[in-house]
C-alpha cells in the first residue's frame, strides 16, 4: 500500500529538521517519495539505534505535539470556555473594579474639588491547581511491527495520538464541567431550588423561569454574582453579562425532556436567543479516573451563567520523551499544566432541586455588649465561618427572658429589653457559639 502524501509529509518534516540541526539522520536517510518501500526506512532506523532515537524524539514532536497526522479526538464540548494561555508563574489574580457612582453636579461645591474618590478594587487570587501527565510506553517489538507497512506505522502514529490527547480532553472536560460541582458543594454559587421539571407543567415554569433570568443576567445587579455570599470585603459587585456571553449548560435528560415535550411545540424558536449558548451535559457530578463520583453533583439540573465565570487557562502543554536502554522501550510524556477555578465576579445560577449543606465552623457577631431600654430594641448581626455555611441552624437564647429576650431571623439577631438587669444572649450552632453581653436600662 502506497504512503499516504500526510504521512509522507511529516517523515520528510523528520529529515527537515534533521538539516536544520545538521544531525546523523538526514546524512543516511533519504527523502521520502511516493514509490518509496517502508523496508528502506526500517532497515535503517532498526539498524542504528541512534538513528532511532533521533527519528521517536522528532516524531514526538512534529507528528504527535504538533498534530499533523489526521487522526480522531474527542471533541470537548466545553473547549469553548478555556480562557487564555496562562503567564509563567503559579499565581495568578482577577481584579473586578465596580463602576463609579454618579453625583449631581454643583456650581458652589468647592469642597468637592479636595475629595477623595476611591475605586472600589476587588480582587480574587487564583493558582494553578492540574499538573497532570499522560505516560506511554513503546516497546521495541510495537515499534517494529509498525514498520511493517506504511499503513500500520500511520496506524501506530495515529493510536498514541489518540490515546495521549484523548486522555487528555477528556480530563479537560471533566475539570470543566467538575467547577460547576465544587462551587454547588462549597456553597460558593448563586442558586435558585426549583423541582425536578419531569412534566410539562413543570418544564414549563423551568423554562419560564431561566427565560427570566437570561434576561436579568443583561441588567447591572449584585444579585447574581458570589461576592458578597461568600464573604468578599467592601461593596456589593455590580454586574452585568452581554447576551452573546451567557451560556445555558443543562442535564442531558432534563433538556431532551424540554426539547420534546415543550420547546418541539415552538418550533420556530431559537434557543440561543432564549436562553443564551447551550451545552447539553450527562450530569455534573465530577468523577476520578476509575468513574467514582468525587462530588455529588446530581441535584443539579442546570446552570446559567457568564462564560467567563470558568476561568480556565492553560499554562503549558508539551510532550518529553526518553529512550530507556535497559528494556529498550521508548517512553512519552504528554504534559498538562492548568489553572481551573470559577469567579466570584461573574453572574451565574444554579437551578437545583436540593440545596448543599455546608457546616458552621465558627461564629461572630458586629457587637459583643449591647445596651437597650426597657420595651425597646436592638440589632445584632451575625456572621459564619464560613461565609456561606448553612448547617446546622444558629439560634440565639437568653439567659434570662425576664431581663431581655432574643429572636433570630436569618442572620440577624433581635434582642427586646423586658426589664432593668442584665443578662447573656448565647447564640449557637451545633457545637459553635458565642455570647452577647446584654444590659437593659430602666425606661424612665
Amino acid at each position: 500500500m502506497p504512503i499516504s502524501e500526510g504521512l509522507r509529509t511529516s517523515l520528510n518534516q523528520i529529515r527537515e529538521t534533521s538539516i536544520q540541526n545538521d544531525t546523523l539522520y538526514a546524512k543516511q536517510i533519504d527523502e521520502i517519495s511516493p514509490t518509496t518501500d517502508i523496508s528502506v526506512l526500517r532497515d535503517a532506523l532498526f539498524n542504528n539505534t541512534n538513528l532511532m532515537n533521533e527519528f521517536m524524539n522528532v516524531l514526538v514532536q512534529r507528528i504527535i505535539y504538533t498534530q499533523i497526522v489526521n487522526y480522531k479526538l474527542f471533541n470537548n464540548p466545553l473547549s469553548f470556555l478555556e480562557g487564555e494561555q496562562m503567564p509563567l508563574g503559579a499565581i495568578g489574580q482577577e481584579i473586578f473594579i465596580n463602576p463609579a457612582k454618579g453625583r449631581r453636579f454643583d456650581v458652589n461645591d468647592f469642597a468637592g474639588l479636595l475629595a477623595k474618590y476611591e475605586s472600589d478594587v476587588k480582587i480574587q487570587y487564583m493558582h494553578l491547581n492540574s499538573d497532570v501527565q499522560y505516560p506511554k510506553t513503546i516497546t521495541r517489538d510495537k515499534l517494529r511491527n509498525a514498520f511493517t507497512s506504511w499503513n500500520e506505522l500511520q496506524s501506530f502514529i495515529d493510536g498514541i495520538t489518540q490515546s495521549l490527547y484523548n486522555g487528555c480532553y477528556i480530563d479537560r472536560y471533566n475539570f470543566t464541567k467538575g467547577l460547576v460541582a465544587q462551587a454547588y458543594r462549597d456553597n460558593a454559587v448563586q442558586m435558585q431550588v426549583i423541582q425536578n421539571p419531569n412534566t410539562e407543567a413543570l418544564a414549563k415554569d423551568f423554562l419560564t423561569k431561566a427565560r427570566a433570568l437570561y434576561l436579568n443576567f443583561q441588567e447591572p445587579t449584585s444579585d447574581y454574582n458570589a461576592w458578597r455570599k461568600v464573604g468578599g470585603y467592601g461593596k456589593d459587585v455590580l454586574t452585568w453579562t452581554e447576551s452573546e456571553d451567557i451560556v445555558f449548560l443543562i442535564r442531558n435528560d432534563i433538556g431532551a425532556y424540554l426539547d420534546v415535550n415543550v420547546l418541539a411545540q415552538a418550533f420556530n424558536i431559537d434557543k440561543a436567543k432564549l436562553l443564551g449558548r447551550v451545552k447539553y451535559i450527562k450530569d455534573f457530578s465530577e468523577r476520578d479516573k476509575d468513574g467514582n463520583v468525587v462530588v455529588d453533583g446530581s441535584k443539579i439540573i442546570a446552570m446559567m451563567c457568564d462564560k467567563r465565570w470558568f476561568r480556565i487557562k492553560n499554562q503549558e502543554t508539551t510532550m518529553d520523551e526518553f529512550f530507556n536502554p535497559n528494556n529498550k522501550t521508548y517512553q512519552l510524556y504528554l504534559n498538562d499544566v492548568n489553572m481551573y477555578q470559577y469567579s466570584l465576579f461573574c453572574n451565574a445560577m444554579l437551578f437545583v432541586t436540593e440545596e448543599p449543606e455546608v457546616t458552621i465552623t465558627g461564629l461572630e457577631v458586629d457587637k459583643k455588649d449591647v445596651t437597650v431600654k426597657e420595651d425597646e430594641t436592638a440589632t445584632v448581626t451575625v456572621s459564619t465561618t464560613p461565609a456561606q455555611a448553612n448547617t446546622p441552624e444558629i439560634t440565639a437564647t437568653s439567659g434570662a427572658s425576664g431581663t431581655a429576650t432574643a429572636e433570630i431571623e436569618g442572620r440577624t439577631i433581635t434582642i427586646t429589653g423586658v426589664a432593668q438587669g442584665s443578662t447573656t444572649v448565647t447564640v449557637k450552632a451545633g457545637n459553635v457559639e458565642t455570647t452577647i453581653n446584654v444590659t437593659v436600662e430602666s425606661a424612665e
